[in-house]
Parts: C-alpha cells; structure tokens; sequence
C-alpha cells in the first residue's frame, strides 16, 4: 500500500481536522468565511480538502490529521457546523491525506500558486446564467461566497452589449472601464464610446469614459437637485441611471429637473411675498445678479434699524461674541449669541417692507438664498411729481433688474466681442497683456488672458442686429482649412511670413482669450471700444426682452415729448407695439425723417447703448503714468 491514502472519498470526523502550519494562507476575515459559509450550505463542499497525518507533529493528538490545503473550507465547515447545530464528532468530511511531509508540502504550495481567479467576464456570465435560471442576488452570492453588492456590481454588467463583454473578455478594457460604460444612458452611446476607447490611446480611463458619457446627464450634485430632492424627481417621473460602481447617479431628464425647479421657486418666492414684500421674484442662476439690484439697476438699498441693547445685554454679547472666535460656546450659548445678534441688527420697517422687494436664488449647495431687499424707484414715496401731475420719470438708467439671465448674457457677449476686435487691432497691447500675465506676479488666479485652446463665447443667442466682425472667425476658419502636422518645415514657412503676419497673428489670438475680467474696461478705453459699430437694437432680439418701464425711459429720454407717438401715448401702448416702434426708431430712417428728428437726435440714437454694454470709465492718464 502506497503511503499515501488516495481515496478522495475518505471520510473524516470535523472534530479531527485541524489547519496545518504548512497552510500557507493567513488567518482569512471572518466575513469571508461567514460568506463561505454561506457557499458551502448553499452549493454543498465543491473540492475536497488535502490533510496531512503528523505523527512527528507532539502537540498533535493521535488520529487527527492537518489541513495543508482548504484552511478556509475547514473554517467555514466549522461554522456552519455550529450554525446548524451538528455534532463536529459525527460530521464527516471527505480528505485527502497523505503521510508524506514532502508531499504535504507540494500540495500547500500548488494550492496557493496554482490556482487562478475567474476571469471577470466569465465571472459575470456564470452569475447572468444563474439569475436567469431564477436565483435572486443572495443566493448567487452565497453561491460564489461573494458578498450582494459584489453580485449586483457583475449583474449590473451583464447587462452590457456583447461587445463590450468581448472586449472585456479578451482584455481590450479593463474591468474600471467596463464598469464606466455603464453609465451611458443608451446602447448607442455606450458602443461609440466603447469603439473610441479601444481604438484610442489618449483619455481612456475610467473616469475619462464617465465624463464623456455624462455630458448629456445631469450630476446627482446638481443644486438643483440637492433643492428639489431626489425623491421628489423620481415622483414626478424622473429618470434616474444609478453607477453602482461609484455611488453616483445621474438625471436623464433635465426638462423636467427644470420645472419641478421652477416650480418650489414660485412657491417659495409666494410664501416670501405673504411676509408683506410689495414684490419677490427670483434668480435661475447661482449668484446674486448685483447688477440687477443696486449696482447698474438704479434701486434703493433698504437697510435695517437697527436695535438698541441694554448696557448688561452688551456685555454680555461682547462677552459671547469673543468666546464665538475661540468656538468655546455651548447649545444655550450659542442660540442667546443669535438672539441678542439679531435684536442687534434690527429689522426692516413695515413700510420699507410694503414698498420693497427681494430675490430669491439657490446657491451652489442647493439652499434658498435671498438678495435684498431693494425699492424700485418707481415705489419710492419720496419720489417728487412733475408739473403736471405725474412722477418725475429719472433720467435714463437702463432698468437691468428685471432683464433675463439670457438676455444680459447676450448683451455681455456682445460687449466682449467689440473688445476682442478693438485689441486685436493692437499688437503691442496685446503682448504687453500676455508679458503681464506671465510676469509672475499675478496671483494664479488672475487671468488677464485665459491662457486655454477655448475661446471665450461672443455669439449671443439671439443674433439679430449682431454682425460677428469677420477678423473675429474668418482666419481661424482658414487656418483650420490648411492645417497640418507640426513640423520643422511648416514653421520655417510660418516665419517667413515675416514680423507683421505673426504680431497680427499672435495680437488677434490673443485678444480672442480676453474674458470679462477686472481689466476689461482699462482694455475697451485703450483700445477704442465701439459697439454700435456691431450691433443695433432690434425688436426680437432686444426690446421685446426687456420690461416695459425700460422701454418707456428709452423711449422719452431719446423722442421729444411733442412728436408722436407722445410719451403718453407711447406708455399706453402694448408691448409689442412699443418693441415695434422702438425697433423702427433705430433701423429705419424714414421712420426718423417722418416723426422729425433732428441731427442731434439723431445721433443721440446711433449712440446710444445699454449699460450692459458699456464699460465702466477709468483714469487711463492715470494707470499709465503709473506704469511708467
């Protein structure tokens, strides 16, 4: 008889099994043999264990034989052992021995070098086969002794076309980029991207392939989300494409994010306006728009009265204010800070408040923030009437408060794109502004320049009475026409070209990085800024945006009072009439010549602009000199 007992039926008691120091394996986590466990119970013992017969060994008692092979198997036998109440004395388990030590020895090292984990793409083909055959996602993790998030991760992935699971399969995509694509919203999408990355070398990672797929998605940290709340989405209908491999989630219906957004602002902005405010309205966008309150709306900033505290309450907010630096108060503390803080800074009178508005808008963090509050000029009750009766209208003062997000990025935009052409005009200027720049003493967040391959956007949405300066595109769309490769040969003819070519290169190019930046209005002045050279008012694409108020001021602050439409008139009209007769007074000349506009006033018109489109003035003399 060989000294080896080959029977892989041999039957031993559990109580006599123990795990030899030939097992080469450390002590496993007990959640991987709990999930064992579960496996074995599940699926039954799939491979036997290998055991040695130590009789050399003398803290071995006799009979009893080593595991050097299926430490992990013996432990989890051992558990669902107790689990199940069995005795380890009668439960018999089928072993392997042998009585030689260097036979022991070949099978503990061929255990651990020998085996080779399931390829994952036939791992998740196994777990598809075994959900479709009706086990749920505990079973196959029992099965597998896997853990339920690992199952659902692979199941998840079954779901991928087969040729991305080809691709897995034969080690063209990692698993990471694998687990990536499923977050395309759509097979199409997801196999474009697949053919990119495996025929690509450039921006492949996973987290390469999530941003490209997420372009037509919206973040689950979107604010305004993190507003509306997740739950409130999916209510409405709202779907919803889960990443289990990132706990992220993306929206696939924006339109309606957008109305339920909507939607809790105009609720909020009514539960404000029940407080008293004569009006509240509010902002799409993250920020306060400061232009469209005090800064070039022309609107009165209310302030509080503030409260007067006894000489010991003081004191005592001294006191509390002092400890607040050093984060030293308590609960009880730190709400009689708020209190007496509050009292400190006093409250609005309820007549600001019955002729004054705010603005609601939600931050960045997705909380209700409010702007204000402000009086419109209109409701101010110290405003002065005219001789006949009326208000006295103010002088002209372009009403941006209530101008659409939309249309004040139009306006910026056209703005910018004057300035671009003015400085591209001005080579030396534009070299000096890239030498400041890269001087190295900027703050590396100062970009007089966006150093960057994007260009800043100049086109308006609404293009009408827009003409884009041909300097502005018609070269890039010719160099893009004759591009090619970068070579010795193709910059020895790019400079020979000569200085003038490559400064009017280099001066428009970089006057196409120039964005709305604290520099912009020392640029417009020395360049000669001019919008009206690119851009008129029009009905669509202007005066039927802006709020009639606006239109009546621009209105009688160009037109005599004595031609008609009168000013009276005029403010009776309805709005498309008065966009109607605003857009013939700055693009029609017969229009002019028949309401009997003199040469001044006619002028007055052609030069005329919104303050959305004018820069800021600046002491140019002064910056020079001091430059000098």
């Amino acid at each position: 008889m060989s000294d080896t007992i080959r029977n892989p039926s041999m039957m031993i008691p559990l109580a006599d099994l123990y795990v030899h120091a030939l097992n080469a394996r450390t002590e496993p986590p007990p959640e991987d043999i709990a999930a064992l466990a579960d496996s074995i119970a599940e699926l039954g013992l799939l491979q036997n264990l290998a055991g040695f017969a130590d009789t050399d060994n003398p803290e071995q008692s006799s009979g009893k034989v080593g595991i050097v092979a299926g430490g992990r198997r013996l432990r989890a036998l051992q558990l669902l052992a107790i689990r199940e109440g069995r005795d380890p004395q009668t439960t018999t388990i089928p072993v392997r021995v042998t009585l030689r030590e260097d036979e022991a020895r070949l099978w503990a090292s061929a255990e651990n070098t020998a085996r080779q984990a399931l390829h994952p793409a036939d791992e998740v083909r196994a777990y598809a086969r075994m959900e479709a055959a009706g086990a749920d996602i505990t079973k196959i993790a029992r099965a597998f002794a896997v853990r339920d998030r690992h199952v659902q991760q692979r199941l998840r992935l079954a779901k991928l076309p087969n040729e991305a699971l080809a691709a897995l399969r034969r080690d063209q995509i990692s698993l990471d980029q694998a687990a990536a694509l499923t977050t395309a919203r759509n097979d199409e999408a997801l196999l474009t991207e697949l053919h990119r990355v495996t025929t690509s070398q450039w921006s492949t990672s996973a987290a390469d392939i999530r941003n490209k797929l997420a372009s037509d998605s919206i973040s689950g940290e979107d604010r305004r989300l993190k507003f509306v709340s997740l739950q409130t989405y999916r209510d409405a209908g709202g779907a919803v494409l889960e990443d289990l491999f990132s706990d992220r989630q993306r929206l696939l219906d924006e339109p309606l994010l957008n109305r339920l957004f909507t939607e809790k602002l105009h609720a909020s902005a009514a539960g404000e306006k029940s407080t008293g405010w004569k009006w509240v309205e509010f902002w799409i966008e993250a920020w306060p728009n400061h232009n469209a309150s005090g800064g070039s709306g022309g609107m009165q900033w209310i302030k509080r009265i503030p409260g007067e505290l006894p000489e010991g309450d003081v004191e005592e907010l001294d006191r509390l204010s002092k400890m607040a630096e050093q984060n030293e108060l308590t609960d009880d503390e730190q709400e009689r800070f708020e209190n007496l803080s509050a009292r400190v800074e006093g409250d609005y009178s309820d007549d600001d408040i019955a002729t004054s508005g705010i603005w609601l808008y939600v931050d960045r963090d997705g909380d209700l923030c409010s702007h204000g509050p402000y009086r419109r000029t209109e409701d101010d009750p110290n405003r002065e009437p005219s001789e006949d009766g009326e208000a006295t209208t103010a002088p002209l003062k372009p009403e941006s408060r209530a101008l659409s997000a939309s249309l004040l990025e139009d306006l910026h935009r056209i703005r910018l794109a004057d300035l671009q052409l003015r400085a591209g005009e001005r080579a030396e200027l534009m070299l000096d502004l890239l030498a400041y720049k890269l001087s190295g003493t900027l703050t590396p967040y100062s970009q007089p320049l966006h150093i960057s391959p994007s260009r800043q956007a100049v086109e308006p949405e609404k293009s009408e009475g827009f003409i884009l300066p041909e300097r502005l595109f018609a070269p890039d769309k010719a160099e893009h026409d004759a591009r090619g490769a970068m070579s010795p040969e193709g910059f020895t003819t790019f400079r020979a070209l000569g200085k003038k070519s490559r400064n009017d290169i280099l001066a428009r190019g970089l006057a196409r990085l120039i964005g709305n930046n604290d520099l912009a209005p020392m640029i417009a002045s020395i360049a000669g800024s001019n919008v009206r050279d690119i851009w008129t008012p029009t009905a669509s694409a202007y005066f039927s945006r802006i709020p009639v108020s606006v239109m009546d001021e621009v209105w009688c602050n160009l037109v005599p009072d004595d031609r008609t439409p009168t000013h009276a008139t005029f403010r009776a009209l309805k709005k498309a009439d008065k966009a109607g007769n605003l857009h013939k007074l700055f693009n029609n000349d017969d229009f002019r010549e028949a309401i009997g506009l003199s040469r001044e006033q006619n002028t007055r018109i052609d030069t005329w602009l919104p303050a959305e489109l004018q820069w800021p003035a600046v002491e140019i003399a002064t910056a020079e000199e001091q430059a000098a």
